[in-house]
């Protein structure tokens, strides 16, 4: 079995290695080549280009750099069309890996089947794209069980995986001694603060997170913040932080994200897959957003979801507070943050509808999501 695999970002990476390490142990003779990053590499991976040549962000920059992702496209495609892989998984990017797989079938010069992990968000917006998706691709595997009927109502074969979170163990990592090497005491009063994993959104959002977690200092004695970030936003975040007149604990150690969200008494968050985590690690939080205007405006005709907050999609309730666009005020925000420091019901209430999460992440038969998506590869 020849694989092809394709993933343009880390996120993608992440998956992509775990992928590549089931597949290995259900055909040990697998062999796979194409463009990752470091995960992928370690995994074997006959890397032929580094992702980062494909990770652009900006709308402005991905213009620019148009011509150049155009010649790596048809690059890739030609490649793909000598090689004749039996398969080839393109792992999210959609923007890109949707368009190099509707150029090859197009062409119809590649005779395998081309898979995609991780199904675009049609149940948020755009329905209208499973039908176009079905007709270029031969599989999808899906991170939600609300998913495949968007598609196999197109004749689309899926597979829901399950979540690939479910394959960490927060549950195994050591809060006390986290909150010990931070300098912070064992009875002291926590909250996590997530500031967004972009500069531009930081630097947007930050004030008002900010401000909530001052508020929240007001009324709860001695609380400290537990501040988790990327490496290459420590800069940013220590000088929005300098001088906040609360005890804050800045952590940029990936390996201990876990450990840092567990010994969070509860946490204020921007909307994004860090709620999901938060939601996974069993920490009390909320969510905040605000889009400019007109983001906003066009968001409000095109997106379908009633919630912001994937558990709360997943669970068709508002178990987390969100404060979006015009609720997103850290007034609003810190009496619900307030709450969950102070109100025992309240958090258990979240936490119980976390247990639900949880069990709604994992597919029918609770494997891990990565030996899901190989089995289905392999057995396509």
């Amino acid at each position: 079995m020849n694989i092809f695999l394709l993933a343009g970002e880390v996120s993608g990476d992440n998956l992509g290695g775990k992928l590549m390490a089931a597949l290995k142990a259900q055909d040990s003779a697998v062999q796979m080549a194409g463009v990752g990053g470091p995960r992928m590499k370690e995994q074997g991976l006959d890397c032929l280009l580094d992702m980062e040549e494909l990770n652009v962000m900006g709308i402005a920059e991905v213009v620019f750099q148009l011509p150049r992702l155009l010649k790596i496209m048809d690059g890739l495609a030609r490649e793909i069309e000598a090689r004749q892989p039996d398969i080839l998984v393109t792992v999210d990017f959609p923007d890109f890996n949707f368009h190099l797989a509707k150029r090859l079938k197009k062409r119809g010069i590649f005779k395998g089947k081309i898979i995609h992990y991780v199904a675009p968000t049609v149940w948020a917006w755009r329905p209208d794209r499973a039908k176009k998706i079905a007709g270029f691709l031969d599989g999808l595997l899906c991170l939600y069980p609300f998913e495949p009927p968007y598609f196999e109502a197109h004749g689309l074969k899926t597979c829901f995986t399950g979540h690939p979170i479910v394959e960490e163990k927060p549950e195994a990592t050591d809060p006390a001694a986290f909150r010990a090497a931070m300098g912070i005491g064992a009875d002291t009063r926590t909250l996590g603060l997530l500031l967004g994993s972009r500069e531009g959104e930081i630097k947007a959002l930050s004030g008002r997170l900010i401000e909530t977690a001052q508020y929240a200092a007001e009324s709860v004695k001695g609380l400290a913040l537990i501040v988790p970030t990327l490496p290459h936003l420590e800069y940013t975040v220590r000088d929005l932080l300098g001088d906040i007149g609360v005890p804050v604990h800045i952590t940029t150690d990936v390996s201990d994200k876990w450990a840092a969200f567990k010994a969070c008494d509860a946490a204020v968050a921007v909307s994004g897959t860090v709620g999901l985590e938060l939601a996974y690690a069993g920490t009390p939080h909320i969510i905040g957003y605000r889009f400019k205007w007109l983001s906003y405006a066009i968001a409000k005709m095109m997106v379908k979801t009633k919630y912001a907050h994937l558990g709360n999609i997943l669970l068709q309730e508002r178990a987390v507070p969100e404060f979006i666009q015009m609720q997103c005020t850290s007034e609003k925000m810190s009496a619900a943050v307030i709450d969950l420091l102070e109100d025992e019901q309240k958090v258990a209430a979240q936490r119980l509808a976390f247990q639900k999460i949880r069990t709604r992440m994992h597919n029918p038969d609770r494997t891990n999501p990565s030996d899901k998506a190989a089995e289905f590869i392999l057995s396509d």
